[in-house]
């Protein structure tokens, strides 16, 4: 593909070789022709110059580009980090008034339940209903444990009642008391 440059270049001698072969028509004699043929070289000295200042700029432009286009595509990597430096503002911003909205509703109950207060809220009515759950279930395990422990006591005819008394009874016995002071 021919750059600006090489265009220009080929219409500028095209208009020049124009002129050039109209001058070498026979022309009259007169004053006001030879004029008019100074005025028409003039200008076309003019114009030339003027295309020959216009192809250096272009020629100038052109070997710019390829820094711009390097600039252009790090202003655009630079955007981008940019874009994402925001998005990462943003959630953090969201976080803190999600934060800002439960304390604000603990202390202060004029403010209305938000959908993040709301949500907050339930998952905290959802450990609280496992946290009673589990409780139960504790307290099942116990009696359980309860249970099998007379059932084991039963069946091997152990006396409980008898065997508490008599670590009792050791505890308290002077040797043990002794025993217990050295």
């Amino acid at each position: 593909m021919p750059n600006i440059s090489e265009i220009l270049k080929d219409k500028t001698e095209i208009k020049l070789g124009r002129k050039t072969e109209e001058s070498s028509e026979p022309e009259p004699d007169d004053e006001f022709s030879f004029t008019l043929e100074e005025e028409a070289v003039n200008e076309s000295e003019d114009l030339f110059a003027a295309n020959e200042e216009l192809l250096a700029k272009i020629g100038e432009l052109e070997s710019k580009f390829p820094k711009i286009e390097m600039m252009v595509t790090n202003l655009r990597k630079e955007n981008e980090n940019l874009r994402g430096d925001i998005q990462n503002i943003n959630e953090n911003f969201q976080d803190m008034m999600a934060l800002y909205e439960v304390v604000s509703n603990q202390i202060n109950p004029f403010i209305g339940i938000s959908k993040i207060t709301a949500t907050s809220m339930e998952k905290v009515e959802m450990m609280e209903n496992e946290s009673r759950n589990l409780k139960k279930r504790v307290e099942e395990l116990q009696n359980d444990v309860v249970i099998l422990a007379n059932v084991y006591l039963n069946t091997h005819q152990i006396d409980l009642d008898g065997v508490i008394n008599e670590v009792l009874a050791e505890e308290n016995s002077p040797q043990h008391i002794r025993r217990g002071f050295r």
